[in-house]
Parts: C-alpha cells; structure tokens; sequence
C-alpha cells in the first residue's frame, strides 16, 4: 500500500486523528493546512470543519477555494471580503457556546476572532471560554461530528512551559491536555501548527500521534526519541516539501507540497473593530470607583479609629 492511500484511510477518512504541523516561520505550514484541507474535501466531504482565522495574510481566502465559507463573528465585529471567488455568509454570536452550536454540519466554518484581540490580557478569557464550551458539548454530544478544527498556532491554546500570557492562559493549557484524548474518541481532532515542539504544553503535544514536518521542525530526543534523529535532515527540506510521520513513526518520502498561491491573489479581507471588556461578554470587567465614594469609606474608617481611640483612653483613665 502506498504512504498516499494509507494516509488516506487511517488519517482523512478516520476521524478523530489529530494532526501537529511543524515547522519554523516562513517553512510552509499554511500550504500543508490548507493540503490536508484539500485531501479532507475531497476524501471526507462529509466532514464539518471549523477553520480558526488568525488574520494573516488574507490566507481566510485561500480556504474559501475549497467551498462557500460560513463565518462566525462576536457581535459588534465585522469582516468584509473584497474577491471575485469566495463566497461567504456571516453569522454573530454573543456566548462562546453558539460558536459551536451555530457550525454548519459538512461546511466550511471559519471562526474571525483573533484579529480583533489586539491585547494578550484579552486573548485569555476569550479563547479559553470558547475552547471549554467546545469541551462540554463534546462531551454532550451536541456537536456537529466528524468535526477538524484547524487552528495555526497552537500553542496559544495549549502553551508550553513559559509561553502561556497568564496564571489562567497557562491552567487552559491543562484542560486542553485532560480533554484531548478524549475528544479523539468522540470524533474531533485538531488539525494544528506550532513553531516548536517545546512552545506547546508537553501533555498536548504528546497527545498528537500523526506529523507533518517542514524545514527547521525538530523533536526532544527524551519524548520522540526515533523522530529527533531526523532533526537535522528537517533543516534541509525547501519551502514547498515536508514529511508526514505515521503514529508508527513510518516516515514517507520528502513530499512536494502544491502551491496554493497567497490569499492576497484572490482579493483582501478588512476586519472592522476591537474587542475591549466595554463591548466584550467573555472579558469582566474591573468596577471603577467613584472617588467620592473612596474619600467618603477613608473619612468613615478614620472617625471610627479616632472613636476607638478615645474609648481606649477614657478606659485607661
């Protein structure tokens, strides 16, 4: 059997199969997403994917060359796609949960909310109460399955050892890891990129068993002892090649990855707005004090002092 037609039956048309793609920047990981799109559309065209849109590059219309898109966006955001070959539709959500609930069952869903989060304090609560509601509709069966969630970057999600933003961004990272293997069973995978192996959380990253590799793509020889004795044969693969590595650790041939082109050959793509804790339901705000109010509670607490002190005295006496 060929690498080709074994990949196609225990990877495409299996669901559930996560997928990590490394690679430095610039070693062509948006080709291989958008490669293994292709392969999902064509080989498994019953499946539901839901494509998270980074804002990179207008590379949100390259995916729109495998199907009419449906795009998810908090309310009060928006999104405008100039292109004479994609076509769209638009739908808004308040709670993190009608993300999931508003997927299109075997369609192309792009989730548009990290171009509006210019803040890393923002990121956290955002990402992490969309990515929990994903976690108890799983586990409640309310998701349109098979489901491939394609997220570049990863480890945003899940960061490793000194990447997270935060306390709260960094415990994330362990649901993420007590959910995963699970997930695998009830027919969701993610299909996700990350610089470096060490950049996403240690239990994640061990959770994935398939690998595509592209040049600068380099493993620890203390977890992935047989694929680290690979890593300075990945520093030599071009731009356009990569290797998939099988959860045996078979290794294909150095594959060439086609050209898709850029997303800016195929229009441009504006996004209008901010997410702040003013317009944002997933970010709490922090109650202002009014400074009256603040004069008022420190003229109280010093009268009540001045009181005590007084008694005190009168007691001595």
């Amino acid at each position: 059997m060929s690498w080709q037609n074994r990949f196609k039956r225990e990877f495409i048309q299996k669901p559930g199969e996560h997928l990590l793609n490394l690679g430095i920047t610039g070693s062509g990981k948006t080709q291989d997403l958008i490669w293994i799109l292709d392969a999902l559309r064509s080989g498994a065209p019953e499946e539901t994917i839901l494509w998270n849109d980074a804002g990179k590059s207008n590379e949100l219309l390259l995916v729109g060359q495998f199907g009419p898109l449906h795009i998810l966006l908090p309310e009060g955001m928006d999104i405008d796609i100039t292109s004479d070959y994609v076509e769209y539709t638009k739908t808004w959500f308040t709670d993190p949960a009608d993300v999931w609930r508003s997927l299109e069952r075997g369609k192309i869903n792009v989730l548009c909310i990290e171009p509006f989060i210019r803040k890393p304090q923002y990121f956290t609560p955002v990402v992490t109460s969309i990515f929990s509601k994903l976690i108890d509709l799983a586990h409640d069966h309310h998701l349109p399955v098979p489901l491939s969630i394609f997220y570049d970057e990863f480890h945003r999600v899940a960061p490793g050892k000194g990447q997270a933003y935060d306390s709260k961004h960094a415990a994330f990272g362990a649901e993420i890891q007590y959910n995963i293997e699970t997930l695998r069973s009830l027919r969701v995978r993610f299909v996700a990129s990350t610089h470096g192996w060490t950049k996403l959380r240690k239990g994640v990253r061990s959770s994935f068993n398939w690998f595509m590799i592209n040049r600068g793509g380099s493993f620890t020889s203390s977890e992935q002892p047989r694929l680290s004795r690979y890593n300075k044969k990945y520093e030599t693969l071009e731009n356009n090649e990569a290797i998939i590595a099988f959860p045996d650790k078979v290794f294909t041939d150095i594959m060439e990855i086609p050209y898709y082109g850029e997303g800016w050959h195929y229009g441009q793509v504006h996004y209008s707005g901010k997410i702040t804790p003013q317009n944002s339901p997933f970010i709490k705000q922090k109650k202002e004090v009014n400074r009256d109010d603040l004069q008022s509670i420190k003229d109280m607490l010093l009268k009540d002092l001045m009181g005590a002190g007084k008694e005190l005295v009168e007691t001595t006496l």
